[in-house]
């Protein structure tokens, strides 16, 4: 392993997915760019994920079993980042699968790019065991309402950044309950800092609100099976090329402009209440007159 420009922390957090956690470590510990050190943040996590993560021998595995924290715990990121010192910071998912090259593709679009933060796409696995590369924030191009929805649609688990960049943005914002990952992102992108979007899949996401029911009826997480295809390059390039701009049926606009309402009726009211927290804890930062 080297050191230098290169070394990534990865931060995953956890709470309670002992059924989905070793499967996105794995796909952490097998990428391509291996210098990097994985931070298992345990949120309060229970005992059985907690048994999870401790069964994985790795030298780069670090275990941070915390106290819950308020929300979706970004205190204990925080805390974590703080104590970390590698140059580049990405983060992963405890139910998302990341591509083998995702690290080596962020990095290169990094120094290719001049970039303080690059961010890529997801493609869905929808229930019971069907690829999605169609998700409508992602193949919407039509202008600014498309590029604000693919911008509240980037997770975390795509993020790939300059440790400098906290210096300029701050960290995650721990007075909010959620939806932190795409304050940050839209932080950033609304700074100085120079940041690109990159139209390349680089990671599977599994939707807690599509999941979250469906796992008591699978024996074995399907993260197992999707772990298998990911590590092939001729599956990875299949489902770029799927997911490459272009014309789609009307079964597919259908399908996503269904997908956009079911996500506005869930999401709504806690979107809302995001806006709150976030207007209240700028306010609340602001350095007095």
């Amino acid at each position: 392993m080297t050191t230098g420009a290169r070394r990534v922390d990865v931060l995953l957090p956890t709470h309670r997915r002992p059924h989905t956690v070793a499967h996105a470590i794995a796909a952490v510990l097998a990428q391509t760019h291996a210098d990097l050190t994985l931070h298992v943040v345990g949120d309060g996590c229970d005992d059985a994920t907690a048994a999870v993560v401790a069964a994985i021998a790795d030298p780069r595995l670090r275990f941070h079993r915390l106290p819950k924290a308020r929300g979706f715990g970004y205190a204990n990121r925080n805390r974590v980042l703080q104590a970390s010192d590698a140059p580049v910071v990405a983060y992963a998912a405890d139910d998302d699968l990341w591509f083998p090259d995702h690290l080596a593709l962020g990095l290169a679009a990094l120094e290719r790019g001049g970039l303080e933060l690059a961010a890529s796409r997801s493609v869905h696995v929808q229930p019971p065991d069907r690829l999605d590369p169609h998700f409508f924030a992602f193949d919407w191009h039509a202008g600014q309402p498309s590029a604000f929805l693919r911008h509240w649609f980037i997770g975390a688990g795509t993020l790939v950044h300059r440790r400098r960049l906290f210096d300029r943005v701050g960290y995650w914002n721990d007075a909010l309950l959620r939806f932190g990952d795409r304050e940050f992102f839209n932080r950033v992108r609304s700074s100085a800092a120079a940041c690109a979007y990159r139209d390349e899949v680089t990671a599977l996401r599994f939707y807690a609100q599509h999941w979250d029911a469906e796992y008591a009826h699978h024996a074995v997480a399907p993260q197992a099976a999707w772990l298998a295809r990911v590590a092939d390059p001729a599956w990875r390039a299949a489902v770029r090329a799927a997911a490459a701009p272009g014309r789609r049926g009307l079964d597919v606009r259908r399908r996503q402009w269904a997908e956009m309402a079911a996500f506005a009726r869930h999401s709504g009211p806690k979107f809302a209440r995001f806006w709150y927290e976030r207007v209240r804890s700028d306010v609340h930062r602001r350095p007095p007159p």
